[in-house]
């Protein structure tokens, strides 16, 4: 089952991936951006970021559906299964209600903060379980603090911050790293339910 999920999931990422950058590219050209600044402006996002990340990992379990290394080992499946099901959370929690896109627009958004998600849950239930250890949830919040460490510094050089919760042109530093530390910690909370989950999964007997 994995390898068709993984095959189904990597084409929907990859299609909801170009059609947002088509969107902003449509956008920001029509206002003189560059390539090169439409580019910059894509990868700032976290969404997008962990978008393309689920989406090489679904890519390569189709491709290689018996290998457990590299992008498909399973600490690595599980920091991208616990950061999309954050980006989907999060994102229906506190950010959805701020815009009201349409469209295509609107086909983006439900693609890679919905369905994305919803495919790579799939994916990984249906994968080898039974190896992880708590060491790999503690690995899996890497990947917000890198995001973190990322978007801060960018937004040094542009002035852009996409998320109000770690915007210090509006908030203290102070408030940010508090903001910060409870996104990290429910993020491990979340791996730790990914994790125990796993374990049970990997106990059944074939």
């Amino acid at each position: 089952m994995a390898r068709p999920v993984a095959a189904i999931g990597a084409l929907i990422g990859l299609f909801g991936l170009v059609l947002q950058y088509w969107l902003l590219y449509a956008d920001m050209s029509a206002q003189g951006a560059s390539v090169f600044e439409i580019t910059w402006r894509y990868f700032v996002w976290f969404t997008l970021l962990t978008n393309t990340f689920v989406t090489l990992v679904m890519a390569r379990a189709a491709l290689k559906p018996e290998s457990l290394a590299g992008l498909n080992a399973p600490r690595i499946e599980l920091m991208a299964v616990t950061s999309i099901l954050f980006v989907c959370i999060v994102y229906n929690l506190l950010l959805a209600s701020r815009w009201d896109p349409q469209g295509w627009q609107k086909v983006a958004d439900v693609i890679v903060h919905d369905i994305v998600p919803v495919t790579f849950v799939l994916f990984w239930l249906v994968r080898p379980h039974g190896t992880l250890t708590l060491r790999h949830a503690a690995f899996a919040a890497l990947w917000p603090l890198a995001y973190a460490v990322y978007g801060l510094t960018r937004g040094l050089f542009d002035n852009f911050y996409p998320y109000f919760f770690m915007d210090p042109t509006t908030l203290s530093y102070g408030q940010i790293a508090l903001n910060l530390v409870g996104l990290v910690v429910a993020f491990g909370l979340g791996a730790l339910l990914l994790l125990g989950i796993s374990r049970v999964l990997g106990s059944r007997k074939p």
